[in-house]
């Protein structure tokens, strides 16, 4: 068995817009009188956008109709449009590229697995459409993360067994997600409260696609 494909999440991996969501979901706490806060929503990591809203809403003691649930969700995605419409290429992380082309040049596939159902506009505004195999994002499979099916439907686009797959994730949503679908995964980023990764890296500098290899 060896490694074939490279399977990324990209919020948080590839991009940082969790700062747009913190405002977006503030937004929506603010609402129920509630104070979101920045270690909460590091919680909504990899979270589908409705389990995200039910997460907050329970934090929140409150108890709302359906009707505002949908108005919410409604308001909070336009919010998090506007913000990551700004964004632009230099907000991809640093090395992210050099690590991405070096996996294609040994024929490694390439694929995004994100739970953001905006992944393809986000993607676009990096100008990273055309850099990988496949995309599949939070509305092309019935369960989000924690559930694997996001990471199989993109081994599936790869035509690769989930074995022979790597996730490169930054949240335990994503690190279940990848070990339900028998795939190994690395933990990308600082955070040390995570489990189920192979392995960890700060960042993009710190990727070696041949010890990657040894976990194959």
């Amino acid at each position: 068995m060896s490694l074939k494909a490279c399977i990324y999440d990209l919020d948080g991996v590839i991009t940082d817009t969790a700062k747009y969501h913190y405002q977006s979901w503030k937004w929506v706490a603010d609402q129920l009188e509630y104070h979101l806060t920045e270690k909460q929503n590091q919680k909504l990591k990899g979270v589908g956008r409705k389990e995200s809203l039910e997460k907050i809403i329970k934090w929140s003691g409150n108890r709302i109709s359906e009707a505002d649930k949908q108005r919410y969700l409604l308001k909070k995605n336009a919010m998090y449009l506007e913000f990551i419409d700004t964004m632009t290429p230099d907000e991809v992380f640093p090395g992210f590229k050099e690590f991405n082309d070096l996996a294609k040049v040994q024929g490694i596939k390439v694929a995004i697995g994100s739970s953001s159902r905006n992944a393809i506009r986000i993607i676009d505004k990096l100008d990273l459409v055309l850099e990988f195999h496949a995309i599949v994002d939070g509305g092309m499979t019935e369960n989000s993360k924690p559930e694997p099916d996001i990471f199989l439907l993109a081994a599936e686009k790869l035509q690769c067994d989930p074995s022979e797959c790597l996730v490169i994730e930054d949240s335990q949503a994503g690190l279940t997600a990848a070990k339900k679908a028998g795939m190994k995964s690395i933990l990308y980023g600082e955070d040390k409260g995570l489990k189920g990764a192979h392995l960890q890296i700060d960042d993009w500098s710190k990727a070696d696609l041949e010890k990657f290899k040894t976990l194959f």
